[in-house]
């Protein structure tokens, strides 16, 4: 590497206003500032890492000070402007507030402001991450603030305006700094790339502008890193290098859940981990992969969510269509809990294995959010003809409006069961599933004017038994039979529902589905 190389950030960075990428509600009002003579006395700065704000307040502090301004913009070329760039004018002064945050350096900085500048018609003060400051330091810097000389300019920057005293806060002209769209991004990355000469498909600098989560520095950090590789720089190329699963993994894995296909999305898991991935960065990356795919879903706009550019968001919609909400909320619940549980384990491999099996099996799961899964894809069976409804059926559950009066039974009773049980369970089922799956294996017998309730499942006792559950039961009971009736919800023999209610089970229990369905070639 020669001795003078430049870092691409620096060698990049915005000279000015009109170079800064995706800020131009703040660098459009700076010029018309400048422009005016509309200047203030502090600026603040805000905004997370890599969106200019340090590069803003550089420009700002030549175009105030240059000897031939344009339109807000400096020259760039006058005595003023490179003796400010080089350093050579120390009337513009930069103080980062991270290592020099104590009150002595705030003081000395007030021992100086007094005096009127050598070269310039402004003294210009940028304190960067001022946040940093102490306590004492933003009280000595208040004073200042408060009552400043009319040659002194303040330009405070930060990433957390929370961090900075109201009092501080009151006193300077605040402007929030965005994040950087991917798509300004990879179109900041392409101009560079060329310039540069570095060969890059369209697809590896996506990827990078995705990679910089809204920082221009952060992406072209990444740039330059991988601009040492040899040949064109293609997307497989910066997954390997930055060390992130690549995009194709993800759909291969992603495939096989919905599949159902343990044993391939397993074998995907391992080609990944054997490729030196991390399992804790995997779980971290797969769950973003299901938000993204979820956002798809249940947004009707999702690029400005995604982050991503427009090419890389038409492809996450159409991956989208592989899976429900439900299904996404499941797979994403799923890998945090594991993700959790792998931090603490000897091998975090086996954590992101039983994750993977359980999403591909939900049947193995028995927590509310799997059950549901499982039923989502019993009802899209029927749908599509996996599993077929008998011609002159009636619908799936969910278009079968609730019932309040009695009608004649669909089903017969088991023995021992109160005879209106079925009515009411295939009432429950067309009102809410969530209900039906934690009372369908319940057995229930009448006392007196007392429908009692035993539900095997201690978890699904703790559900049903609340006062607006028993009331909801005792007027639905009531209504059904046209009598005046109670409903008492007991525990009985717990019982694991993940030990048989697969789906195959609730195919088969006509008893409580009536004989509406049956299995393709039954």
């Amino acid at each position: 590497m020669p001795e003078n190389y430049q870092a691409l950030y620096r060698k990049w960075r915005p000279q000015s206003f009109d170079e800064i990428v995706g800020q131009e509600h703040i660098t459009k009002t700076l010029k018309n500032e400048i422009a005016s003579g509309r200047i203030g006395h502090a600026y603040l700065f805000c905004g997370t890492r890599g969106t200019g704000k340090t590069s803003a307040a550089k420009i700002f502090s030549r175009a105030v000070n240059c000897e031939n301004p344009k339109d807000g913009e400096p020259c760039n070329s006058c005595e003023v402007c490179r003796g400010i760039a080089d350093g050579r004018i120390m009337d513009v002064y930069e103080m980062d507030a991270a290592s020099n945050n104590g009150v002595d350096a705030v003081r000395n900085l007030r021992e100086e402001v007094i005096y009127t500048p050598a070269g310039c018609k402004y003294k210009v003060y940028i304190i960067d991450e001022v946040h940093m400051l102490t306590i004492q330091a933003f009280n000595a810097l208040l004073k200042t603030l408060e009552e400043p000389p009319g040659h002194a300019l303040f330009i405070l920057a930060t990433t957390e305006p929370q961090k900075i005293p109201k009092t501080i806060l009151s006193r300077c002209r605040r402007y929030d700094f965005r994040r950087i769209t991917a798509d300004a991004i990879a179109g900041r990355l392409k101009h560079i790339a060329h310039s540069e000469g570095i060969a890059a498909t369209e697809d590896a600098l996506e990827l990078i502008a995705e990679l910089g989560d809204g920082s221009m520095r952060d992406a072209l950090s990444i740039l330059d890193r991988c601009s040492a590789f040899e040949g064109e720089l293609r997307y497989a190329d910066v997954c390997e290098i930055v060390g992130i699963v690549d995009e194709s993994a993800m759909l291969d894995i992603s495939v096989c859940i919905a599949e159902g296909d343990s044993t391939g999305a397993v074998a995907g898991l391992d080609r990944v981990l054997s490729a030196g991935k991390d399992p804790l960065a995997f779980f971290e990356e797969l769950i973003g992969f299901f938000r993204d795919l979820l956002l798809c879903r249940e947004c009707s706009e999702p690029e400005q969510l995604l982050e991503k550019t427009p090419e890389a968001a038409a492809r996450l919609k159409e991956r989208a269509e592989m899976f429900t909400a439900g299904q996404l909320i499941y797979f994403i619940t799923t890998l945090s809990e594991y993700h959790n549980r792998a931090r603490a384990m000897s091998s975090p491999r086996v954590a992101a294995e039983i994750a993977v099996i359980k999403m591909c099996r939900p049947d193995y799961s028995s927590d509310l959010e799997a059950l549901s899964v499982r039923l989502e894809k019993l009802e899209n069976s029927i749908r599509s003809g996996i599993i077929k409804q008998e011609p002159g059926a009636e619908p799936l559950p969910e278009s079968r409006p609730a019932v309040s009066v009695r009608k004649k039974s669909a089903a017969a009773a088991p023995d021992g069961m109160w005879s209106l049980w079925p009515e009411v369970l295939e009432t429950i089922k067309g009102s809410s599933k969530k209900l039906y799956m934690f009372l369908y294996k319940a057995e229930v017998t009448r006392d007196g004017d007392v429908i009692v309730v035993r539900l095997k499942s201690k978890n699904a006792y703790d559900i049903v038994a609340t006062a607006s559950g028993i009331d909801y039961m005792s007027k639905l009971f009531s209504d059904m039979s046209g009598e005046q009736l109670r409903a008492k919800i007991v525990c009985g023999e717990e019982e694991s529902m993940s030990g048989g209610s697969s789906i195959a089970d609730i195919v088969n229990k006509k008893e409580i589905f009536g004989d509406i369905i049956k299995v393709k070639g039954e």
